[in-house]
């Protein structure tokens, strides 16, 4: 428990916060942070309120399952880690909008499948580079066309065609080349605090017994 008086005041001014308890604590020795569980049971404004002023470790043993009625908000100031050791299962129900404004490194150890609906729409700023260690197919049901530099050819029901300025065949020039991947791996996320339940308390040795001990004889002398 806590006792209020003239130099330790509460952490909220009252009455005005009256429908609030608090856990709050200080930084120790010197002040200047503190750890703070908060809860409002203000009609209408309830909230449960955290503050760590350092680190926050959870360890669950089990299983955890959160429910967000309405929106929900993550900010991390600098770098997220995760590791998840079996299979991950999401679905959006609704649009799902994801901003990369670095470099984007994927590493899928044995395939990828993608399935779209209606379309699939790339565009690179300078290049896109496609290599298989053994082939590549590209099939379209009705049209395919392979346009650069003014000159194109197109396969369709109708047959080849071919424009440009000039058609090379087995005479001059040479293949183009590209980049080249570069993939970089991600970093595993640290350990949780694994501190340990306490211990159970020896068992109170029982006390033997007081020795009881026979009175032994007063004897008043007088003259």
């Amino acid at each position: 428990g806590c006792l209020y008086h003239k130099e330790n005041q509460v952490p909220y001014p009252l009455p005005t916060n009256k429908t609030r308890t608090v856990f709050k604590t200080f930084s120790s020795p010197g002040g200047g942070g503190y750890n703070e569980l908060r809860i409002e049971d203000k009609k209408g404004a309830e909230q449960i309120f955290i503050h760590a002023q350092r680190d926050w470790d959870e360890n669950i043993e089990n299983d955890q399952k959160i429910r967000v009625g309405n929106e929900r908000h993550d900010t991390v100031e600098k770098n997220t880690y995760t590791e998840l050791k079996a299979e991950e299962h999401r679905t959006t129900h609704a649009d799902r909008k994801t901003e990369v404004r670095m470099d984007d490194h994927l590493t899928v150890a044995q395939n990828q499948h993608v399935k779209l609906g209606t379309a699939q729409l790339t565009s690179a700023g300078t290049e896109i580079h496609l290599k298989a260690g053994e082939k590549i197919v590209i099939e379209a049901g009705v049209e395919l066309t392979v346009k650069a530099g003014g000159s194109f050819i197109k396969l369709d029901a109708g047959g080849i065609t071919m424009i440009g300025p000039i058609a090379n065949v087995n005479a001059g020039g040479s293949a183009g080349t590209g980049t080249g991947i570069g993939i970089k791996p991600p970093r595993l996320p640290g350990v949780v605090d694994q501190d340990k339940a306490g211990s159970l308390m020896d068992p109170a040795l029982v006390n033997a017994p007081p020795e009881k001990v026979e009175p032994k004889a007063f004897f008043v002398f007088s003259e």
